[in-house]
């Protein structure tokens, strides 16, 4: 984390009147460094950001801006030391240390402006990750307290106006309008190594503060909580719905709102924070942005949350033998299927029970009987546009200059025809906003990260109630729907699993090692399975390994997928990779295990088509990086 402590410089009233800008349009003033005496600084805050330049710097020099889309957000506050902003870990707010008195703050408090941004630098090997910087600016032109409150707070709320105006500027690329109201975030505590919950407040809760952003989070209690939730409840309260967990819990929200009959009239925006031990989804996102992915995550994701960019993105409809069901990652049998599910018994060890299994599965290698059919990709399937990776940035709802939380347990207000019984969901924090105060740390607080309540909310602008009481009853009809009263894409071209596949498609039959599509470039944190594929390209690509492949070459195959070298570039007897549209698996035996995005599901056969750009996913933003002029 990086602080820049500058000071406001009292100057002369003629140019501090010349110096005024508009809300909307520019602001400057010179501060001078609380570290290096006499050292002034040219400050300019507009719609590109916030620059930093020493006033008696040469020209080109010593110049830094913090691009606006680097921005998250700022604080306007009061205290007696300038103090740096800390994360509380308890409750996971981000505050500076302040003292109060009975009648409020007192006399010789100092004001302050703190500006967070999360900057892209280059650290060792030319490798590159985000930065915190807390840019401190303050305030004390005049003698009254007050007076430098209303000049901060000036800062603050152009700071803000900017912001928002550079969200609706990147909404207008959207195709439709898509305001951001607030978040919907399920948190599965068990993901990973089981320490999801405290990741998640420590972690990324800080920075939705940061950013002001209005939040509501469920913390799963079973299994499918998910996707019952999703499925059933009205969802008009919230533009996004993120998860925070694995990949799946990302399955259970896609189905859950794929089975929803307004599914293609909501337009949800999806997102996720990885806490789980593949994460595929989130490093596919963040490799297709040139976004850095490094050991902790959860940074760049949570910025990706809060910049509300999204993009249409493709996922595969899987057709069984009694249901549909809907994969946004991979389809395998096999191998790889084999190592995911067998090693939640090493579930302890987080993302290292994959290699650990691996070694097992390598020495007691199966095979496995069937026949694989598939449809190659051809001009035609490839009338995706590759360019209209459609950019969508919905204005944030923004609170107050400065959070305060007071904690207050309310009981849940759902509507009493809704099918989930309050009893389920009855954990309940409201979170006021107000200006000029203090976030209280309380270790058992309900918001800490030992808490073993269920629900927690972020509320802005002093609002108690958790649910609006007059909601519609618009959820009580979803489960009364049928296939008729549903709204699909045209995918009639394709074929279902009883139909005879045509003969323009390709037909293996034998013993096969292991058989896996995936329609993103990641499995894994380290699996770069596919590394051509895109997030809407309309493709899947398609693995297969016979039988009579030796443990050797398995083996190179298997650690290269770490590289994406793991395919052979000249044909090989055993290894074969293809970009198709289709494919339909009928396993021979009734042993095996077949997954969909790291889930197991029911043996059998199976017939999965890719679905074109079927929902929107939030991704990083394609500009934001830093220049140091």
């Amino acid at each position: 984390m990086q602080d820049i402590n500058i000071e406001k410089e009292n100057i002369s009233e003629s140019d501090r009147i010349s110096n005024t800008c508009s809300i909307t349009n520019e602001l400057t003033e010179t501060f001078y460094s609380a570290k290096k005496k006499g050292s002034t600084f040219y400050v300019r805050l507009n719609k590109d950001g916030l620059l930093l330049q020493r006033d008696d710097a040469e020209c080109n020099k010593d110049h830094h801006l913090i691009q606006m889309c680097d921005i998250v957000g700022g604080r306007c506050v009061l205290q007696n030391k300038q103090t740096r902003f800390k994360r509380n870990v308890s409750c996971g707010a981000c505050t500076p240390n302040t003292k109060e008195n009975k009648c409020g703050f007192e006399d010789n408090e100092d004001v302050y402006l703190y500006v967070f941004a999360y900057v892209l630098k280059k650290k060792l090997r030319s490798s590159m990750r985000r930065e915190r910087n807390v840019i401190t600016l303050r305030f004390r032109t005049f003698d009254s307290r007050d007076d430098n409150l209303r000049e901060a707070e000036k800062w603050y709320k152009s700071l803000k106006c900017h912001r928002e105006n550079y969200l609706r500027q990147c909404a207008c690329e959207s195709r439709g309008n898509h305001i951001l109201k607030r978040l919907l975030v399920f948190l599965n505590p068990k993901s990973g190594s089981g320490k999801a919950r405290e990741l998640f407040f420590q972690e990324v809760v800080p920075m939705l503060n940061e950013a002001e952003l209005s939040y509501d989070v469920y913390v799963t209690k079973h299994a499918n909580y998910a996707f019952d939730f999703v499925k059933e409840r009205d969802m008009s309260l919230w533009n996004g719905i993120v998860a925070a967990g694995g990949d799946g819990l990302f399955h259970e929200i896609l189905n859950g709102v794929m089975q929803r009959c307004d599914w293609t009239k909501s337009s949800k925006l999806l997102g996720v924070i990885p806490c789980g031990s593949g994460n595929g989804l989130a490093h596919s996102v963040a490799y297709s942005y040139k976004e850095p992915y490094d050991a902790k995550p959860l940074l760049s994701s949570a910025l990706t949350i809060i910049g509300g960019h999204s993009t249409l993105m493709d996922i595969m409809k899987v057709e069984l033998e009694n249901k549909i069901i809907y994969s946004f990652l991979s389809v395998g049998w096999g191998l790889i299927s084999d190592i995911d599910i067998e090693s939640e018994r090493l579930r302890i060890f987080g993302y290292k029970r994959f290699t650990i299994w691996t070694l097992h599965r390598l020495i007691n290698l199966r095979t496995y009987q069937g026949k694989i059919s598939y449809l190659p990709k051809t001009e035609s399937s490839l009338n995706i546009d590759k360019c209209s990776q459609v950019i969508t940035k919905p204005r944030l709802l923004q609170s107050v200059s400065c959070s305060t939380f007071s904690y207050s347990k309310t009981s849940s207000k759902f509507n009493s025809n809704d099918n989930i019984t309050d009893s389920e969901f009855d954990d309940i924090i409201s979170l006021q906003t107000s200006v000029n105060y203090s976030v209280r740390s309380r270790c058992d607080s309900w918001l800490s990260s030992c808490s073993k309540k269920s629900m927690y909310y972020s509320i802005p602008e002093s609002v108690y109630h958790s649910i609006t009481e007059n909601s519609n009853n618009e959820g009580n009809n979803y489960n009364e729907c049928n296939e008729a009263t549903r709204t699909e894409y045209d995918l009639s071209s394709t074929i279902s699993l009883h139909e005879s596949v045509p003969s323009t498609w390709i037909v293996e039959e034998g013993e096969f090692v292991m058989v896996h599509a995936a329609c993103k470039t990641h499995l894994g944190s380290d699996c770069l399975f596919a590394p051509q594929s895109q997030l809407n390209d309309g493709l899947m690509y398609l693995v297969i390994i016979r039988s009579g492949i030796t443990r050797p070459q398995l083996l190179n195959f298997l650690i290269n997928m770490s590289t994406g070298t793991h395919v052979p570039t000249e044909n090989s007897e055993f290894i074969k990779a293809s970009h198709v549209t289709a494919f339909r698996l009928e396993p021979g035996q009734s042993q095996g295990i077949i997954t969909v995005d790291g889930e197991r599901i029911e043996f059998g056969s199976l017939h999965a088509t890719i679905f074109p750009k079927a929902v929107k996913i939030m991704v990083p933003s394609q500009n934001s990086s830093t220049k140091h002029l």
